[in-house]
């Protein structure tokens, strides 16, 4: 059994979490625990991601009319469990606005509900069509810690059931398989990651935390569009990550998805798990 300690400090180098939080992450097989989760996180994850990626002008009623793309103009570290995905952040008010239903029809993502509001600073969410927690705090532990109290934002509770608008949303959500949802989460979970040796970033989609001289320097309204259904996906966008960075992060022996491969079919590089692909196409076709 590899040491604890050890696979905690080799997953924080790729997170940027502090040692402590990047252990409350391990799997208890010892792995890096980036996408071992319980049951009902997959769909939501793989869900978010779809709003996550959807930042598409022309296409306003889809995931992008969620306006969780939106999450890119903040600084956030994303810390995946077992039983919750978490965000870091040291705006969570501002964050769980954006991606929490409001009592007055406010985008979000479709489902998420406020189970409560601890201390000043953790917001614990539950996402209803799944069952899944997810959790925002400025506590760098990702710890939901304190006395429950009054939130500072005004946002659906787990008392208020699903919408009709909600409803049809998920309804023209496109079917997922389970290898997509793994890819799809997988997606997510990398998404402020960055290699330890300063080889390559993700940087939440809109900048070069490495800096390297020369490149073009973009904003968090950088284009994202991701289509499919079933096994078969397509991803493009005009902004970081650069595709090298993303095959990496997806298929890099320690970070990488598990047996996640990358390959070349008609001009596009295609990261496949299973049997389902995800074509990548940086830039814009549209």
């Amino acid at each position: 059994m590899p040491d604890h300690t050890s696979v905690a400090r080799l997953r924080a180098g790729y997170t940027g979490e502090r040692l402590a939080t990047a252990k409350a992450g391990i799997s208890r097989k010892g792995s890096i625990g980036i996408d071992e989760c319980r049951p009902e996180q997959l769909p939501f994850r793989a869900l978010f991601a779809l709003g996550y990626l959807s930042n598409d002008p022309h296409e306003y009623e889809g995931p992008t009319g969620w306006q969780t793309a939106v999450l890119s103009a903040y600084t956030v570290t994303f810390s995946p469990r077992w039983d919750r995905l978490v965000i870091i952040t040291k705006v969570p008010d501002n964050v769980t606005s954006r991606l929490l239903p409001g009592p007055a029809g406010r985008s979000g993502l479709p489902g998420l509900r406020l189970v409560e509001h601890c201390g000043f600073s953790s917001y614990v969410l539950r996402h209803l069509p799944t069952g899944a927690e997810f959790v925002v705090t400025r506590n760098l532990s990702g710890k939901s810690a304190g006395t429950p109290s009054l939130p500072s934002i005004d946002g659906l509770t787990t008392a208020a059931p699903i919408t009709k608008a909600e409803q049809e949303q998920l309804r023209r959500t496109p079917d997922m398989t389970e290898d997509a949802q793994r890819l799809l989460a997988g997606l997510l979970a990398r998404t402020t990651t960055r290699d330890p040796g300063r080889s390559w970033a993700i940087g939440n989609w809109f900048y070069d935390p490495l800096k390297w001289p020369g490149w073009p320097d973009r904003n968090h309204r950088g284009r994202r569009r991701l289509r499919g259904r079933g096994d078969h996906w397509v991803l493009s966008w005009d902004s970081f990550p650069y595709e090298s960075d993303l095959v990496t992060a997806m298929t890099d022996p320690v970070i990488g998805v598990a047996e996640a491969q990358w390959g070349r079919d008609d001009g596009d590089t295609v990261i496949t798990l299973g049997n389902a692909t995800l074509r990548l196409r940086p830039g814009w076709d549209s």
